[in-house]
């Protein structure tokens, strides 16, 4: 899976953007940990097979 992340550093240093799936998905982030649910939702959304930390085989 390819993500692309559009992120920009507010003025009180806070993380946000958009990332975008391959599929043209485009969810917003307000913060870090925002940032991370979606990360973990779309790796839920992922068969099983296409999991491996380490990248494609």
């Amino acid at each position: 899976m390819h993500l692309s992340l559009d992120v920009l550093r507010t003025a009180d240093g806070r993380l946000e953007g958009t990332v975008i799936t391959e599929s043209g998905r485009e969810q917003p982030f307000s913060g870090t940990l925002e940032l991370l649910r979606i990360l973990e939702d779309l790796h839920a959304e992922r068969p099983v097979d296409d999991r491996r930390p380490w990248g494609p085989a």
